[in-house]
């Protein structure tokens, strides 16, 4: 507990400067309210504007998809540099009214009067040197004008009249309309102006405008503007955002106009060149007789086809009527006894004959078994079958004859069908060449017929896809200076200042405000931390305490000579006498006081001796110590409430005599660096027993109770004088 008291001691200062603390918060927070009253207020008015999204909605459909022409899908961070652009503010801000700025100048600030001038400038400069340069003007009579111009010349002038100048010329009208809105208008006053250039105008409004998107995935713009006028900081952004709409429709309109004048071009020339493809292809038909290569060149392919195939079975007919005739050929004087394959050979007739050659052969076998091979009746029946083999080989060769013609006829017939294909291969390569150059002529002719027709359609569309979702409105409270924020922040810092001025205050005193600084500062024991008291029962109670210490630390024995000395008057040390002789005597010690000072203090039953009581010459040391030896003869602990250290040097003349020294130091008098001296007093007298003693330790008093001691001993010094006068 005692450490958490210990640790908490650098908080002290901070509570007993609290009122200070306080007191410099209110003037703190006073400034602020001052400074709130005689600065410029600035007002903000935000607008926001939806851009045309080209994923969603209208824009999207087939209709409107390419008013836009070509372009590709809003970027916002591009329109965010279009809105900031001096070439749209310029046209936003052209019939504001804002290229003059009036002031009507007080004795602390001036203030803008933006519509609430009680006149009109209009000017005419030929100069540029005029332009951006602030005027002075002083108003008397309603109507007398003193001109201070920006190179210190001065020109006289009225009211509707203009005034010439080097350079150009300016005319002040009055604002009627104002002035029986506002009958106590005040125009007799001093001024100033300044005419902007559109340069430094937009400049202007650049600095103080803040364009920014809502979130990178929504297409939303949000204009902010700020002003000393909160009329002025609404005009501005909703004229911009009007501006921003005006310009998007103007720059689709030219666009789209461009557009469709350069597709009108095309167009003509295309069609030019498509007539010349129609031409090229007709003309090449004519010339190769083509209707269509395809299917032509698939009728001759069946038609060679079919050919083929015939001439294929001819020749397999004509193959085998070759072998039937050789063989008979070769067995014709034993035909007979052939078995001729008659496969290819099968058309009735010969048919006939064979069964009929087969019908002689067994009638012959017949007749052979009744006649001989010379009887007439066989040698018939040879001749029958002489005559059908002699006619079955002829027609086996005319035959085969026929079917070479055939075949023959059928080459020729597929060779001439086969002549349809030479040059085919170029003819397509031509007619493919042809067609494709016109498929393309006629792919970008109606392209650019349909951009065309778009690019009209946008023309004559006077609409935008953008939209003001919210105007800006004339504010009515300012965001700048923030009264509440500046008031909390001035209250802070009065309370930083406040800290640093106590604790400043605090380190300059360099007080031991607690026990923490002796043992820093020096080796000698602490004896005690003697708390201030507010009751005697209090008191006592610490003493009690601390007086059986001393006891039981043998620092009270008989015979045991006390000195309690401090640096200077009123630093504790007779509090502190006074409390351990009358907390000893109760132990039943026999107590006498030695008060070196002249307090006459008074103990009940206890012995105090003055300095009238002292033997002669007592400053001198073996007198005093005689002395101390006779009054340790009659009680058992004398007790010396010693004089100041830094005052009387007769007190380290007591101080070396005693057995034990407390040596008191105060926490609210006592400076920091007297504990090294009192280290130095106790090396180089060598006192024996030296403690330290930290009188009222932990006291922090209000900020008000020195002050009023001091008015206290004020009037005490007032009221001596009084009386001895």
């Amino acid at each position: 507990m005692k450490e958490l008291i210990r640790n908490l001691g650098i908080l002290r200062p901070f509570f007993r400067g609290l009122p200070i603390i306080a007191l410099v918060m209110i003037i703190a927070v006073l400034i602020a309210k001052r400074y709130l009253r005689y600065t410029t207020p600035i007002y903000e008015s935000t607008a926001k504007v939806k851009l045309a999204d080209s994923k969603e909605g209208v824009p999207n459909s087939n209709l409107f998809k390419d008013f836009d022409v070509f372009a590709t899908s809003n970027k916002i961070a591009a329109e965010v540099e279009l809105l900031k652009s001096k070439l749209l503010i310029q046209k936003a801000v052209a019939n504001l009214g804002v290229d003059i700025t009036i002031y009507r100048v007080g004795d602390i600030h001036k203030t803008e009067l933006y519509h609430q001038s009680p006149f009109f400038i209009r000017y005419a400069f030929d100069s540029k040197k005029l332009f951006d340069k602030t005027f002075t003007l002083f108003v008397s009579s309603d109507s007398l004008l003193s001109i201070t111009l920006p190179d210190g010349k001065t020109v006289k002038g009225r009211m509707n009249v203009p005034v010439q100048l080097e350079g150009g010329s300016l005319v002040f009208i009055p604002n009627e309309e104002l002035r029986q809105q506002k009958k106590n208008l005040q125009v007799n006053d001093h001024y100033e102006f300044i005419c902007h250039s559109q340069t430094m105008l937009a400049d202007k409004i650049i600095a103080d405008l803040d364009v920014m998107s809502v979130d990178k995935e929504v297409p939303v713009l949000r204009i902010s503007y700020k002003s000393p006028v909160a009329e002025k900081a609404a005009e501005v952004v909703n004229a911009l955002s009007a501006a921003y709409i005006t310009d998007y429709v103007s720059e689709k309109f030219k666009s789209a106009d461009t557009t469709v004048d350069f597709l009108a071009k095309q167009l003509n020339s295309m069609s030019d060149r498509l007539s010349a493809s129609e031409a090229n292809i007709e003309s090449y038909r004519n010339q190769n007789n083509i209707i269509n290569i395809r299917q032509e060149t698939e009728t001759d392919l069946r038609k060679i086809s079919d050919l083929k195939k015939q001439q294929a079975s001819l020749q397999m007919n004509l193959l085998a009527m070759r072998d039937l005739n050789k063989y008979i050929s070769s067995g014709k004087q034993n035909f007979e006894e052939l078995a001729p394959n008659f496969e290819a050979f099968t058309d009735l007739l010969s048919t006939e004959l064979v069964k009929k050659m087969k019908e002689l052969q067994r009638e012959k076998r017949d007749l052979l078994l009744k006649y001989t091979p010379d009887n007439d009746k066989v040698k018939v029946v040879d001749d029958k079958m002489q005559d059908i083999s002699k006619y079955l080989q002829e027609s086996i060769k005319n035959t085969e004859k026929n079917l070479q013609v055939k075949y023959d006829d059928l080459s020729q017939t597929i060779s001439k069908a086969e002549e349809a294909f030479i040059g085919l291969p170029g003819k397509e390569r031509t007619m493919t060449i042809l067609e494709r150059n016109f498929s393309l002529n006629e792919q970008i002719y109606r392209f650019l017929h349909e951009k065309r027709t778009e690019a009209e359609i946008a023309r004559a569309a006077t609409m935008s896809f953008h939209r003001i979702i919210a105007e800006g409105e004339v504010p009515t409270k300012p965001v700048s200076p923030n009264a509440t924020l500046l008031k909390v922040l001035a209250g802070f810092l009065g309370f930083l200042f406040g800290v640093a001025g106590v604790y400043f205050i605090h380190l300059l005193k360099g007080r031991i405000n607690e026990s923490k600084v002796i043992h820093k500062n020096s080796e000698t024991p602490l004896m005690a931390e003697v708390p201030y008291a507010k009751n005697e029962a209090d008191k006592m109670r610490y003493f009690m305490r601390w007086a059986t210490e001393l006891d039981l630390k043998g620092i009270a024995d008989a015979g045991s000579v006390i000195s309690i000395t401090s640096f200077a008057a009123k630093e504790g040390k007779g509090f502190n006498s006074t409390g351990v002789t009358m907390a000893l005597q109760q132990l039943g010690k026999k107590c006498v006081l030695i008060d070196a000072g002249t307090s006459n203090v008074r103990i009940p039953g206890v012995t105090v001796i003055g300095p009238s009581q002292f033997p002669p010459q007592w400053q001198v040391r073996p007198v005093w110590m005689a002395f101390l030896e006779t009054l340790k003869q009659q009680y058992e602990v004398v007790i010396i409430r010693n004089l100041p250290v830094l005052e009387q040097p007769v007190s380290m003349m007591l101080m070396a005599t005693a057995n034990t020294n407390l040596f008191v130091l105060d926490s609210r008098k006592t400076k920091q660096s007297m504990v090294m001296q009192a280290d130095l007093l106790k090396e180089e007298l060598s006192l024996p027993g030296m403690y330290f003693v930290l009188n009222r330790a932990g006291y922090t008093p209000s900020i008000f109770a020195p002050i009023a001691n001091w008015w206290r001993s004020k009037n005490n010094r007032s009221n001596k004088k009084s009386a001895l006068a």
